[in-house]
């Protein structure tokens, strides 16, 4: 008799077992929307001063030291997790109600608290929905084919440096490069060669690069990047590494023979914290027509803003 058709019985023991669960604050909106931040210290600090606090948020509603998160055990030994505001000038909603300051609440599995523009849920995750909400945030903040951060997490980090420089009067450069005559590279080896340079020019950009620099997609075969506290002739020193970097590297011609390789250029525009823009959209105009003079002038060349000087306050 052919049992093709029939349902197989799955056997698997353990799997109904208790799982150990986490404490954490889920990030519903703003720039770490899926951000799960585990509760793995007795007591954690939240506010709007990252030297200050466990769990900082942008948010200028915020209070500098906003709220506290703590951990009591009970006589059984069952942890709980409590919630105290600390005082803060526009205070914090627990499930929709005002909280008094320094009056502690505790907290229960699904719990909602808005603090300024956050909203953060209190929830006890396991093992999967840790790694769940792990790939949620990286789907949201990077681009699927590069790994790179997407154009909007890169606005926000710029947003943040700006912030930052000010306070400490640092300058900060952004690149933006463009490949070139890319669209030769879609017609003349297919897309699926197009998107395998795209990927691979990401990973030359990411690895020529410092750690500390933010790199995204900005659209397209268009690429940008954050270097904070850097001068802009040191901004152009980072711009011809990767200029020629991508210049040595040889891409793949064919999807199927590795032996067929290209040579691809770039062209990249610098632009400067404070002296070409002092936001992010003065700032990425600045280094787009940097971009455009790159362009104009021959290609796989590094050209600098020629912005007028913009004051630091």
């Amino acid at each position: 008799m052919d049992d093709s058709n029939k349902t197989q019985r799955l056997r698997i023991t353990g799997i109904f077992a208790p799982k150990k669960c986490f404490p954490a604050l889920i990030f519903l909106c703003g720039n770490k929307l899926g951000t799960a931040i585990k509760i793995d210290k007795p007591s954690l600090l939240i506010g709007r001063d990252s030297e200050a606090v466990d769990i900082p948020l942008d948010d200028d509603v915020a209070s500098r030291v906003h709220a506290q998160i703590f951990i009591k055990e009970t006589d059984t030994g069952e942890k709980t997790f409590w919630f105290l505001d600390l005082g803060s000038t526009n205070g914090t909603i627990l499930n929709g109600q005002l909280l008094v300051a320094h009056q502690p609440q505790l907290l229960r599995d699904g719990d909602k608290i808005k603090i300024g523009r956050q909203l953060l849920k209190f929830a006890l995750l396991d093992e999967v929905e840790v790694e769940y909400q792990e790939r949620v945030h990286e789907l949201i903040v990077h681009d699927d084919l590069t790994g790179l951060l997407t154009r909007k997490s890169f606005s926000l980090e710029v947003e943040r440096e700006v912030a930052r420089s000010q306070r400490h009067k640092h300058e900060f450069c952004i690149l933006m490069m463009d490949l070139d005559f890319f669209k030769r590279v879609n017609d003349t080896y297919g897309h699926l060669v197009g998107s395998e340079v795209l990927r691979l020019t990401a990973k030359v950009i990411r690895d020529t690069l410092r750690d500390s620099d933010s790199v995204a997609r900005y659209g397209g075969e268009e690429f940008v990047a954050l270097l904070p506290e850097t001068p802009k002739h040191k901004g152009v020193e980072a711009g011809e590494r990767v200029r020629e970097a991508i210049e040595r590297y040889r891409f793949p011609a064919s999807m199927t023979d590795e032996s067929k390789k290209q040579q691809i250029t770039i062209s990249i525009g610098v632009a400067e914290f404070p002296s070409d823009g002092n936001n992010f959209t003065s700032l990425i105009d600045a280094a787009d027509k940097a971009l455009y003079e790159a362009k104009q002038t021959g290609r796989n060349r590094v050209c600098i803003s020629k912005h007028k000087k913009v004051n630091m306050t």
